[in-house]
């Protein structure tokens, strides 16, 4: 049953469990969703007692949001990882391509996680605080390379990053994880020229 102390783990051994219950997690949420997935579920694919995982964890949420913020800060880091390495200013079609391989690579990387912490940000506000807080970033990374690109603070690079990321969200997330309706080829092609005409009024 769960409890109020929720452990924290100063040797090995327990990081090792937490690490095991974790990914347990991961694996339940990706193969069975939200619903089905329990405190005892995952404590079974992690091989252990349920007790052993309130020891860990709240609940199945922690697990989730904990979750999230791991793969967030996998965003985060190639995200700046992308910008960092801008050498070209103006090649911006091969820079968005660099974009949308990322952004396909972590939705495609476990699309049943990903389905399940769309679903539950509605309902969760801690899952849509750290996913709001993503979004922002990722606007933020966007409006830089904008103004790289055009090499003027002129035009509004904050609203055309909202935009362009809304694109690249909105459309990877209905190819990869709906039903696509045309090869990855033809969308990754289609998407990075639709990009462009967007970011290409931003350059002087």
């Amino acid at each position: 049953m769960p409890t109020n102390e929720v452990r924290v783990p100063q040797q090995d051994r327990a990081r090792r469990t937490r690490a095991s219950l974790l990914e347990a997690a991961r694996a339940e949420f990706s193969r069975h969703g939200y619903a089905k997935t329990t405190a005892r579920s995952i404590a079974k694919q992690a091989g252990v007692a349920t007790g052993t995982f309130y020891q860990y964890f709240a609940d199945k949420d922690a697990t989730l949001t904990e979750l999230l913020d791991v793969r967030l800060q996998q965003v985060r880091d190639r995200i700046m990882g992308l910008v960092a390495k801008v050498e070209a200013p103006h090649d911006v079609a091969a820079q968005l391509n660099d974009v949308v391989s990322m952004v396909i690579e972590l939705h495609r990387d476990d699309p049943g996680l990903h389905a399940v912490l769309t679903e539950r940000r509605a309902h969760d506000a801690a899952l849509d605080a750290l996913q709001l807080d993503s979004e922002k970033l990722m606007v933020a990374q966007v409006a830089t390379l904008l103004r790289l690109w055009s090499g003027s603070d002129a035009r509004d690079h904050e609203a055309t990053a909202v935009v362009v990321v809304g694109m690249i969200e909105g459309s990877v997330h209905a190819h990869v994880l709906g039903h696509a309706m045309v090869d990855d080829d033809r969308f990754h092609a289609a998407l990075v020229d639709a990009l462009v005409r967007v970011a290409t009024p931003m350059i002087a």
